[in-house]
Formats: structure tokens, sequence, C-alpha cells
């Protein structure tokens, strides 16, 4: 005796003989593919836009997943979540630390310069300033803006 895993009709022959004719079935639809690089690539504008509550949880969630798109070398992508996490927590500054370093290696040495200044503004009294404006110095900008 065996076991049929696909639902079967079983029909009559005139013989007495049984056949089974497989039933129509349905695939189910499959999930969508899920792209954060929308968001980086600037499909969702409106949401980006919007200013964001001081949460430091989500900063940290935006945070890590800045650092697996960046281990998978998806740029785009880690510089959206890094710019997330910055939007809600201002002061995380190791999310400028690794932002402004993306930024240098995907050769957007503006936006780099531009980062450092916002940090150095907003953050005077930080460990990190005697670092950034060694960068900035690298970069050939101006320590302050």
């Amino acid at each position: 005796m065996f076991t049929l895993t696909v639902p079967f009709t079983l029909l009559v022959a005139s013989a007495g003989v049984l056949f089974a004719a497989p039933q129509s079935q349905s695939r189910p639809a499959r999930p969508g593919l899920i792209r954060d690089t929308d968001k980086a690539e600037g499909k969702d504008e409106a949401e980006a836009n919007k200013p964001k509550e001081y949460n430091p949880l989500e900063a940290e969630r935006n945070f890590r997943v800045g650092d697996f798109y960046l281990k998978k070398k998806n740029y785009a992508a880690a510089i959206q979540r890094y710019l997330e996490a910055i939007g809600y927590q201002p002061n995380l500054v190791k999310a400028y630390d690794v932002l402004g370093k993306v930024y240098e290696k995907t050769g957007d040495t503006d936006k780099a310069k531009q980062l450092y200044r916002d940090f150095l503004q907003k953050n005077p009294e930080s460990s990190k300033v005697t670092e950034f404006r060694a960068r900035l110095a690298k970069l050939g900008g101006p320590a302050s803006n």
C-alpha cells in the first residue's frame, strides 16, 4: 500500500481498474522580495524627511542593520541605515564615525566633509573631535564651516 501526498481523484474504468488523476492545485503566492535599498535609492523620500522622535533603541537597531549592509558591501543601504540611526539619536558618535568612513570609501568626500563639519558643530566636547578634525584636514576641508 502507498500513500499519496498530492490530492488525487480516483476514476473507475469499465474493467474495474482504478486510475488516479491529479486534482488541479493552485500554488500559494510567493512572498515579495524585501529590498531595503529602496530607501537608499530615494524611493521613499517622504518617510525619510519626517522628523524622528528621539529613540536610542531604534537608533541602535538601525546602526546594527547598517553594519550588516556594510559587511555585505551594500554601501547605499548602509549609508541609509546610519542616517536613520542619526535621525533617531543625533548624538550617536559611532554612527557619525562609520558613516564618514563609508562616505570616504565610496569616494563621496564632499558628504564626508559636511558630515564631519556638522558633527564638530553639534558636539564640540566629544572625544572624537580631534579625530574628526584630522579626517577633515586629510580630506582638504577647513575644520569649521
